[in-house]
């Protein structure tokens, strides 16, 4: 049971894919939250996706326990470890229960280190393998590309906490530059971004169910973006990109991928990072080190 949003998901796969490895004759069910059960299914863990909000859910606290809790499982959970009631139930039912905490804060850690370590095992080098999965064919991703001029550049300017999104104008000069040089930008907006006016006008893809924004992402030359699940998602597919962080410490947050550029602002407000913690041209640099519209092209 993993109850966690899209980037704890990410961060804790190399260590979902060790519990895999531990058991590898026995049948795995990933338990997730209702807007992962599509994605769930394709990281390639688990036999069988369940929904921890479906209403079989209630019988974790009295009644009768969901399908997959019957016959007595092992069970890994990052639900419960603070809630004795909860782990006692469960540990009742299972034939061993092993509870560990969804990752928060500060730490000495990449934190999908710290999943893998809480799980008893100690990496064979200081940080797990990227998180990499195949994303699927998307019908709603190829209409999309065939349309954008490429190379297309994938901003994605939300996230779920206003401290962790740097300034608007920012990305507005990064797509600017980008554009200049004959690229097409698109934006990428999730629900934490809902009713909020597209900062860079069309194209956008705004709230696609996270299959298709996989492979959208899967397709796209370059990806920015602040510390967010899609940026996480943007890098489990391989995409070349610059991650944004400020509140947060890049070093235990940051995406763990080959390709992605993690840059930390020298400064974090409550209302956002702005162009003097994090100047766009920074930025414009990381991005020409990972892609750009075209060689010899400058901002």
């Amino acid at each position: 049971m993993f109850p966690g949003a899209l980037g704890d998901l990410l961060l804790a796969l190399p260590a979902l894919r060790l519990v895999r490895a531990r058991h590898a004759e026995a049948r795995l069910t990933l338990v997730v939250a209702s807007p992962l059960l599509a994605l769930a299914g394709l990281v390639g863990i688990a036999d069988e996706v369940a929904n921890v909000d479906a209403a079989d859910a209630a019988g974790f606290f009295g009644g009768e326990l969901p399908r997959w809790l019957a016959g007595g499982p092992t069970l890994y959970s990052w639900l419960g470890s603070g809630d004795a009631t909860l782990s006692a139930r469960l540990a009742r039912v299972t034939r061993a229960a092993y509870f560990h905490r969804v990752e928060r804060g500060p730490g000495e850690r990449h934190v999908s280190s710290e999943y893998v370590r809480a799980l008893g095992l100690v990496p064979a080098s200081p940080e797990p393998a990227p998180a990499r999965f195949r994303p699927p064919t998307s019908a709603l991703a190829s209409d999309l590309l065939t349309r954008l001029p490429p190379p297309v550049l994938a901003v994605h300017p939300g996230a779920g906490s206003r401290a962790k999104r740097w300034d608007t104008a920012g990305f507005v000069q990064v797509a600017n530059w980008w554009r200049s040089a004959g690229g097409t930008a698109l934006t990428v907006a999730g629900p934490a971004e809902a009713g909020e006016t597209p900062m860079l006008g069309p194209p956008e893809a705004r709230e696609w169910p996270l299959p298709d924004l996989a492979a959208l992402l899967a397709g796209v030359a370059l990806f920015l973006g602040n510390d967010s699940g899609i940026s996480h998602l943007a890098a489990a597919v391989g995409t070349p990109g610059v991650v944004l962080f400020g509140p947060t410490d890049a070093r235990r947050w940051r995406p763990l991928s080959p390709d992605v550029v993690a840059l930390q602002a020298r400064s974090a407000r409550p209302d956002g990072i702005d162009l003097r913690a994090l100047p766009a041209q920074r930025v414009i640099a990381a991005c020409q080190r990972r892609g750009r519209p075209h060689d010899g092209a400058s901002p």
